[in-house]
């Protein structure tokens, strides 16, 4: 541990995993572009709006680089929390949530699941397999709706984790980041439902093209 105490050595990790999730890659990527990210495309700071709206190149740098915040914070809280299995969840939680409400740019930021893809390609790699060739495909093919599709995809598989990893701490952990990716996504929700409004991705679209004819 950084700090004896086990309580402020937490908070200290949470802190540092937040500073470190409210790093606006997407941001500096297209002010380097001369590029506003928040009000461009769909204004969502992250991967996918830098791929659209700056470009292919600087989208996936800003794709990897956030993955690498969920890397590095799990790893960080893992080696410094005493081997407390679930503080380096709450750790990523915390990333996730400072890359959603970046302090750095006026609490804009993005949606989050980079962050947690790359928080489980070090906690747990096989488990994105299951998340995305299993939850996320049946999820899209029955709501079809990128957006609703991925919180209900997490929100099942948070299940389905308790079960591989042997521990209700994965459950809570990725119910809590299931409120925190559909807290982004309130407006998109409650759109899907009233306007009836259905917005899948174009590369998901070419994989699923089948399923969404006529």
């Amino acid at each position: 541990m950084i700090i004896k105490n086990f309580y402020l050595n937490t908070a200290f990790l949470l802190t540092i995993s937040y500073l470190i999730g409210s790093i606006p890659s997407a941001y500096i990527a297209g002010k380097i572009k001369g590029v506003d990210i928040r009000k461009t495309g769909s204004q969502n700071v992250g991967g996918m709006n830098t791929f659209s709206s700056v470009g292919k190149i600087a989208g996936i740098l800003v794709a990897l680089f956030d993955m690498g915040k969920g890397a590095f914070c799990a790893w960080f809280a893992t080696k410094f929390s005493n081997n407390h299995s679930f503080v380096p969840l709450l750790a990523v939680i915390a990333a996730i949530v400072g890359h959603n409400w970046m302090i750095y740019i006026g609490f804009k930021g993005g949606k989050g699941l980079s962050t947690l893809i790359g928080a489980l390609f070090f906690l747990s790699p096989l488990s994105i397999l299951f998340l995305y060739l299993l939850f996320m495909p049946a999820a899209i093919i029955l709501f079809k709706d990128t957006y609703v599709s991925q919180g209900v995809a997490l929100f099942f598989f948070s299940f389905f984790m308790w079960y591989r990893e042997s521990s209700y701490y994965w459950c809570i952990f990725l119910i809590l980041v299931t409120i925190v990716y559909s807290l982004k996504c309130i407006g998109l929700y409650k759109s899907y439902i009233t306007e009836q409004r259905r917005d899948i991705n174009p590369f998901l679209r070419k994989i699923f093209n089948p399923f969404f004819r006529g």
